[in-house]
C-alpha cells in the first residue's frame, strides 16, 4: 500500500536519530535495514512515496546521520542507476536533483569521483529538457563544492552548451545561477570566456532570459 510505504519513509529520520543514540545497544541497524529501504524507494512507482524517499534521505544526510562509507557504497551507486540512459523519465530527473542537493552535504571528495562524470552526462542528455534544466539550476552549487581546477576544466565546457540550449528555461536557469559559476572561477576565465558569455546571455532572444 503506497500511503504505508510514504508514511514509513515519513518515520525513517526519527527511528536513525533513535538508531544513532542507541549505536553502543544496535550499530548496524540504520545501515543493514533501513537505509537500503529508503534508496530503494527512490525508485518506486508511486510518485508520493519516491518524493518522501528523497526527503527522508536529504534529511538523513543533512544531520549526518549515513556514514561515509553508506554513500559510497549504498547512496551513490543507486543514484547512478536510476539516472541511466534507460530509466524511467521522472525518476532520473528526480535522482539528479538529489545529487546535485547532495553535494554540499557529502563534499568535494565524494562529489568528484562518484557524483560529477554523471552530472557531467546529464547536461548534455538531448532527449530531455527537464533534466538539462535541474543540471542548470543547480550548476552553481555543483561549481562551489568541486571547486576552481573541476570546474574549469570539466563543468565550464558543459556550461557553455546549457547557455546556448534550444529550450529557454535551461538558459534562464543559467542566468540565474551564473554570479555563482563565476565565483568557481579564475579571473583570468571570467575575463576571456564568462564576460562573452553573459554578453549573449543579456542579448538572449527571449526576454525571460534576459
Amino acid at each position: 500500500e503506497p500511503t504505508v510505504r510514504a508514511e514509513l519513509m515519513e518515520q525513517v529520520p526519527h527511528i536513525a536519530m533513535f538508531c544513532q543514540e542507541n549505536r553502543p545497544s544496535i550499530p548496524y541497524a540504520f545501515s543493514k535495514y533501513l537505509l537500503p529501504i529508503v534508496v530503494r524507494y527512490l525508485a518506486d512507482q508511486n510518485n508520493q512515496v519516491r518524493k518522501t524517499s528523497q526527503a527522508a534521505l536529504l534529511v538523513l544526510l543533512e544531520q549526518e546521520l549515513v556514514e561515509r562509507y553508506d554513500v559510497e557504497t549504498k547512496v551513490c551507486p543507486v543514484l547512478i542507476d536510476l539516472t541511466a540512459p534507460d530509466s524511467n523519465d521522472d525518476v532520473k530527473t528526480e535522482a539528479v536533483a538529489i545529487m546535485c542537493k547532495m553535494a554540499s552535504m557529502v563534499g568535494k571528495d565524494i562529489t568528484e569521483r562518484l557524483v560529477l562524470p554523471r552530472f557531467c552526462e546529464m547536461c548534455c542528455d538531448c532527449r530531455m529538457f527537464h533534466v538539462r534544466k535541474v543540471c542548470a539550476a543547480n550548476f552553481g552549487d555543483i561549481c562551489s563544492v568541486v571547486g576552481q581546477q573541476a570546474t574549469e576544466e570539466m563543468l565550464l565546457p558543459r556550461f557553455f552548451q546549457l547557455c546556448s540550449d534550444n529550450v529557454w528555461g535551461v538558459r534562464k536557469a543559467c542566468a540565474e545561477c551564473f554570479m555563482a559559476v563565476s565565483c568557481a572561477t579564475s579571473q583570468e576565465v571570467r575575463r576571456t570566456k564568462l564576460s562573452t558569455l553573459f554578453i549573449n546571455l543579456i542579448s538572449d532572444p527571449s526576454r525571460w532570459v534576459r
